[in-house]
């Protein structure tokens, strides 16, 4: 009969527990040994990650880039749209001022003021 077949019965009663074979520090040494890797492999292992880095970084900037026109063909066609917005606009000159203090504000809100920017350019701000 075998050592373990006359062990008897655990303290703990853990039976289905294995009995120590050997101690840890050796099991461990042995299984880290096979574990480890070689220079050349390590080296491999780190040109396989400056590869990806690379690529993951090109993805990146082609997105990047992406992003950048459609946010300037955005920019191009709001700024379209309104020189388009003020060129079919139709403009009715206030002449009698005192009009405007008996203008509910729903009709306030439609009155705008020409006013020339430092560019040269016309702009209609909201009076109130």
């Amino acid at each position: 009969m075998t050592s373990s077949a006359l062990r008897g019965r655990t303290k703990s009663g853990r039976c289905w527990k294995k009995s120590q074979q050997g101690r840890f520090s050796s099991i461990h040494y042995k299984v880290s040994r096979t574990l480890s890797t070689t220079w050349d492999e390590k080296l491999e292992q780190r040109e396989k990650k400056q590869e990806l880095q690379r690529l993951q970084s090109d993805i990146k900037a082609r997105q990047d880039q992406l992003k950048e026109e459609k946010k300037r063909l955005r920019e191009e066609k709001q700024k379209r749209r309104q020189e388009n917005e003020l060129k079919s606009m139709s403009f009715q000159s206030l002449s009698k001022t005192h009009r405007i203090k008996s203008m509910s504000k729903k009709q306030l809100r439609n009155i705008r003021k020409s006013v020339v920017n430092k560019q040269g350019v016309v702009e209609y701000v909201p009076v109130y």
